[in-house]
Order: C-alpha cells, then structure tokens, then sequence
C-alpha cells in the first residue's frame, strides 16, 4: 500500500501541477466570463471531465481489478480473455452512448440561434463527447497495470491530458484570432487528442507484459457479467462528489443570466440568482480543492485496493478492518490541514495562478469564496473514495449507493435553496456540507455493518489533527502578516513561507499529540506489514 500510495502520489502530484498550469494558461486566455463563453465551454467539457474521472482515475477499476486479480491467479489465459471482452463491450456500450449524445447535440444546435450560449455549449460537446470511448479503453488499460503492480504509467496517464492542452494554448493558440469561440474549439480538439494519447502510449507496456488480443466472450461470461453487474452501481457510489459538481454546474448553467433580468420560464417572478461565470467558478475552485483530494484521497484509495481485496479472498475481515481504520487516520491526518491550508492560502493561491490576461481581481475573489467553503470538506472528499473501497472489497455495493444517492438529493436541495441569498457561495456550501454527511455516514455503516474501524483511535486523531492545524493556522496567519506585498512574488513568499512553517508546526505537534500514522511512510514496525506485497518480493519468491 506504502509503495503504491508513493508511486501514485508523486504521479497525482505531478499531473495536479501541470493541472494548474493548465487552468492557469486557460484562464488567462478566456478568464472567467468573456460573454459566457467560458461558461459553455466548462458546461460542454462537464461530461467528457467525468467521464474521465469515473473510467481513467480509478473509479472503473474498483470493479474490474477483483475480476481480472482472481482470473490472473487461475488461468492467465482467461484473464486477458476477460481484458479482450471487456475492451470489446465497453467500447460497444459507449460508442452507442456517445452516438445518442451527438443526436442530441444536433438537436441543440438545429433547435438554437448560433448566439445562443446553448448552440456553443452543443457545437463543444459535440467535438468532445468521442473522449469518453477513449478514456474508457485507457482505463481498461491501467486498471490492467494497476493488478500487475505497475503504477507508474497509470499515474502518468492524467499528465497526457495536461501536456496536450498546455500545448494547444502556448504553442497554437496564439496563431489563431483573439475569438475566445474558436480558442474553445481549440482545446476541445485538444481533449479529443488526449483521448487517443492515453490510450495508445499503454499498449506497448501490456505487449511487453504478454498482453495479447484473445476474444472469447463464453470463456468469460460470468466474470463479465460480475463485472458489468457491479460497474455502475461501483462507479456511481465512487463519483458521488464529482456528480454532485456536475449537477450543482447544471444548476449554475440553468439559473444564470443577465443582472436584474427576471426568469422568464418561472413566470418573471425571479430574477437570475446567479450570472456569467458562475459555472466557470465553480470549475477554478474545483480545480484547487481537487490537488489534496488526488494527492491524498485518491493516492490511497487506490493503492489500499488490492491490498483489501487480498485480505477479503481470505475471509480476513478483522484485517481489512485495520488496514482500512489506518488508511481512515491518514485521510483525517492529512485531510484536516491541507483543507485548513486551502482557506488560509485562498486567496494567493487565486491570485498566482489565474490573476493574468482576461481574469480579473473580482473574478480572483469570486473563485477564492468558494474555495473557503470547499476546504471545509476535504477530509471528507479524501475519505470517501477510501470508505467506499472498504464496502466494494467485502462484497457491498449497495449501501455507498444508497448513501450517495441520498447525499446528492441534499446536494442538490441546499444549492437550489442557497443560491438566491449566498450566489455562488450556496453551490460551494451546498456540495461541502453534502459530502461531509456522506463521509460520516459511510464510516459509521461500516463500522455497524461490517466491522469497528476503531472510532476511539479515529476519534483521538482527529482531535489531534484539528488541534495541530489550529496552531499551524495561527503559524500561518503570522508568517503571512509579517511578508509585506500583494504581487506575485508576494503570493509565492506567503505560500512556501507559510506552507513550510505551517507543515513543520504541525508535524511537530501532531506527533506529540500521539500521532504515529505519517511517520509509517518513513519507517517503524508498521510498514513491514506492506512489504511482503511488493511486486519485488513476489518476483523473489517466485
């Protein structure tokens, strides 16, 4: 788990940063508004997003891994039988997806004047909507690598996307006109391209693995029905947040307009709650509050996976419980600061990374209020991913569904009911406090269902982790203070000059506070427990 979370975070780490480069370039280029258009570029990219989350950063291989693991065991034959049919039916299933959802594009556009924010936001989805074939074979791909022990291609796979766009906008971009419209249909073909990236630079590793095409759909019939049975109701309970965002920006799309304009549909009783930019808001704050939850949240939950599903082929439930209470006290250790960090460097993270070209100080304070709110839920963000792959490893695929759908009926009320007296800040309150409730409430039906996580040993580290984060912001407050300036520069001082004392103000005291959980990283007794499931020590005994 230690070996794949290091490996995977470092990629995390890596793709998050050219992640932000790449909003960066893209806000300078269209800002947060430009009449929309960034609006319905964001509302277009929404789906192929995730799409992209669901199959390419794990959501899809928490149901293919168990399938593909314990064929691998049997008959390695079969298995790659199993990878040939289900790169054969997903690609069927989403080929049809996608030829209905370019039907309805060409509705939108038949049905649209060409000045309409919806004939664009249909003309963008229309170029992108073919990604969601090819993440989803990319996926197939690396959840492959993912159960032979190889993490490092499949976290470099999201820098693809990163690397393509950043071109399209520093090397292209400028070649065409100063039409915000057609830079938009530039990084939609960028997407496009991605697609195909992701998915081709994986082929050559899985050849050199022994991977061969070998269709045989009877040989593998039930583990692929296991599979299919298990994938949406498994994907749905993963992506919980990110549909929750989809949906809040549907919301945001759809009550946006003119100031003072009332809504015409609701009988001109209303006005517009919320205007341009909003959606495009919700898309920059969500971009910095997702860097802890890929760094921490996702890195572990993918590495602790297999290890789990191991431990369920044994019957050993009493050590999944372990494993997972452990993997819970590090999301809570590192969880809790890095959200309290996100509040206190709002607004130089804003600042630094978007303040340039068409985005504009208001739109730095726009995106810096919702990620306030945002950082209130990044423990809960980082632990459900986790939660969720505790269930899905004991057989449990309902219950994170039912609590999902249940979290997205909240989500979706509290936006709707916030969104006249708080604008965008309800949409970011809305979704934190959802996710929030739903992080609680898988920890506490596990633990009833399935087996105590140890609420005591939680309970003292998240006391430790809030106490330590509390003197690590006062830590911060005053490095801040004492760093004069409120340019670039400035921005950089305050983030690695508060961040480094902050981080070394709270390792120090969560460590006197009883905390052990970080230092297993590092050393101590604890780690040799992981060692015997590197893929080096497999390679020795065999």
């Amino acid at each position: 788990m230690l070996r794949g979370s290091l490996v995977t975070g470092i990629g995390t780490l890596l793709s998050r940063f050219l992640g932000m480069l790449r909003d960066a370039a893209t806000a300078a280029m269209l800002g947060m508004s430009s009449g929309g258009v960034m609006d319905a570029f964001v509302f277009a990219f929404r789906l192929p997003e995730v799409a992209r989350r669901m199959f390419g950063e794990g959501s899809f291989s928490t149901s293919f891994i168990p399938v593909f693991a314990k064929l691998w065991n049997e008959d390695r034959t079969r298995a790659w039988q199993l990878f040939t049919v289900a790169l054969c039916r997903i690609f069927l299933i989403l080929t049809a997806f996608v030829l209905f959802g370019e039907l309805a594009c060409w509705l939108g556009l038949m049905l649209f004047e060409p000045t309409s924010k919806v004939y664009l936001a249909a003309h963008l989805m229309s170029v992108m909507l073919p990604y969601l074939i090819l993440i989803s074979l990319a996926a197939i791909c690396a959840a492959t690598l993912q159960t032979l022990g190889y993490f490092a291609i499949v976290s470099a796979i999201p820098m693809v996307l990163n690397i393509i766009w950043l071109a399209g906008i520093l090397v292209v971009a400028p070649m065409l006109s100063d039409d915000p419209a057609g830079r938009c249909y530039l990084l939609a073909l960028c997407v496009l391209l991605a697609g195909f990236a992701q998915f081709l630079i994986q082929i050559p590793v899985l050849r050199r693995l022994g991977g061969r095409f070998d269709f045989n759909g009877k040989a593998v019939a039930p583990e692929m029905r296991t599979m299919l049975r298990n994938m949406l109701p498994t994907m749905l309970g993963l992506m919980s947040v990110q549909l929750d965002i989809l949906a809040a920006s549907i919301l945001a799309w759809i009550f946006s307009g003119p100031p003072g304009v009332p809504i015409r549909w609701l009988g001109r009783i209303v006005e517009y709650p919320l205007h341009a930019g909003s959606v495009a808001a919700i898309y920059y704050s969500e971009r910095l509050f997702e860097f802890p939850q890929g760094l921490i949240g996702m890195a572990i939950a993918t590495a602790i996976y297999p290890l789990i599903s191991r431990h369920a082929a044994k019957k050993d439930f009493q050590a999944i419980s372990d494993d997972l209470g452990l993997a819970v006290r590090l999301q809570f250790a590192l969880g809790i600061p890095a959200g309290i960090g996100l509040i206190l460097f709002r607004i130089p993270l804003a600042h630094l990374l978007y303040q340039r070209g068409a985005f504009t100080p208001t739109d730095t304070f726009r995106t810096a209020d919702m990620i306030f709110w945002f950082g209130f839920a990044v423990w809960a963000i980082c632990t459900i991913p986790v939660m969720v792959r505790g269930f899905y490893a004991v057989g449990d695929v309902r219950t994170p569904l039912r609590i999902a759908i249940g979290c997205g009926f909240l989500n979706l009320l509290l936006c709707l009911a916030l969104i006249w007296p708080l604008q965008e800040e309800g949409i970011a309150i809305g979704i934190a406090f959802s996710a929030m409730v739903q992080a609680t409430l898988l920890i506490n039906r596990y633990s009833k269902k399935h087996g105590l996580l140890r609420f005591r040993d939680i309970a003292s580290r998240v006391v430790a982790a809030l106490v330590s984060s509390l003197f690590m912001a006062v830590a911060v407050a005053l490095t801040m203070k004492a760093i004069p300036g409120n340019d670039s520069i400035a921005d950089i001082l305050h983030i690695v000059g508060g961040g480094t004392v902050g981080l070394c103000v709270y390792l120090v005291l969560y460590r006197i506070f009883g905390g052990r959980e970080i230092g297993i990283f590092f050393r101590g007794k604890e780690r040799e427990r992981f060692k015997r499931f590197s893929p080096k020590r497999r390679r020795k005994r065999k």
